[in-house]
């Protein structure tokens, strides 16, 4: 193989794995003291709300994800798996960073969710909470602090642990 091109397949290596869609570069969510605010609509309801409301005094467990992305899809049934365990405990916002909300609501409409899924504006959404790959999952305290990020998909288990940072 020549140089170059063993060069090129490292380099995509790199930029795209198994548990995560590429957006860009390569994932720099940074915790913040404040989680930002964005507005966004319900899934199936098209009830508008923000992420800032659906904070309130509950922790807030969201979720970036598009409904092209193999490893967003493949982690969402765990994701509502926990949803139906700890939706007393936490808040769940899954939010859609598809082109358009056709796209999210397909997906909606075919994947039987009880987990809240929601789309917004996705150029506003990915700016500003600095997303570059998919999906990625934060945890927001009661107050709207930034407490635990990870980029990437997670397993059940691996999802109940991070879950567990914020009760």
């Amino acid at each position: 193989m020549k140089k170059w091109l063993m060069a090129l397949a490292l380099a995509g290596a790199a930029v795209f794995s198994p548990t995560m869609c590429p957006m860009g570069a390569p994932a720099s969510v940074v915790e913040a003291v404040q989680a930002p605010d964005a507005a966004i609509v319900r899934i199936g309801s098209g009830e508008a709300t923000s992420i800032a409301a659906l904070s309130g005094n509950r922790p807030l467990y969201l979720n970036f994800w598009a409904s092209w992305c193999p490893p967003c899809v493949g982690e969402m049934p765990s994701i509502d798996a926990l949803y139906k365990k700890y939706g007393e405990q936490v808040n769940f916002a899954c939010i859609s960073v598809d082109s358009t909300e056709a796209d999210a609501r397909g997906y909606y409409e075919k994947a039987n969710l009880s987990v809240p899924l929601y789309y917004g504006d996705e150029a506003a959404i990915c700016r500003a909470y600095d997303i570059q790959v998919i999906p990625v999952s934060i945890l927001v305290a009661p107050g709207g602090e930034i407490i635990a990020t990870h980029a990437g998909s997670m397993n059940e288990s691996e999802l109940e642990a991070f879950l567990k940072k914020a009760l």
